[in-house]
């Protein structure tokens, strides 16, 4: 009786050298540079961004005296964000590294750099969540998104999900084959 193929150990149709050399090494630094590129924009929309739209008509400063008024520390805010986000940069820098030392096949080091993006959504609303909830508190108004960008970095993240999973396809038909013998 044969043992039941792996569903995550499928073997690849090409061998992973003939595979790196098919698809190349260059454009390994375009996921990191990617995930840095959206965790920018993701500290700054927070940060600075979020509140001018939620208070129109204030300067930034205005709106950080206001907060430090009502006992919110800014600097615990920046603090956290910023390690947040390098967080997540620094996870696609190591699936990066891992693809750069041929550890896994092409279209794994691009799923890994797609689950980060793909991580980027739940990240923002994290992220997010408390200086809304500030934001709320302090100046008596709704909460929620007040400015057009995070749409478009949940558009981002959802898109980046599609083609995980579409990217996917191959390697479950794959894995079906296999289990058929």
């Amino acid at each position: 009786m044969h043992p039941r193929p792996s569903p995550v150990l499928v073997p690849a149709p090409r061998s992973y050298d003939a595979a790196w050399t098919r698809w190349g090494m260059w454009w390994l630094p375009v996921g990191p540079a990617l995930v840095a590129c959206y965790a920018t924009v993701m500290v700054l929309t927070i940060l600075v961004l979020e509140p001018l739209a939620a208070r129109p008509g204030m300067t930034a400063e205005a709106i950080f005296a206001a907060l430090a008024a009502a006992g919110v520390s800014m600097v615990g805010k920046v603090g956290f964000l910023v390690v947040w986000a390098a967080l997540g940069v620094g996870l696609s820098v190591a699936g990066c590294a891992v693809a750069l030392r041929r550890r896994v096949a092409p279209d794994t080091a691009v799923a890994l750099q797609l689950g980060v993006l793909a991580l980027g959504a739940p990240a923002y609303f994290w992220g997010s969540f408390d200086m809304g909830m500030d934001l709320a508190d302090t100046f008596l108004i709704a909460g929620g998104v007040h400015s057009a960008v995070p749409p478009v970095l949940y558009a981002v993240s959802g898109w980046a999900l599609v083609a995980l999973v579409a990217l996917q396809v191959p390697r479950v038909v794959r894995w079906a084959r296999a289990r058929r013998g």
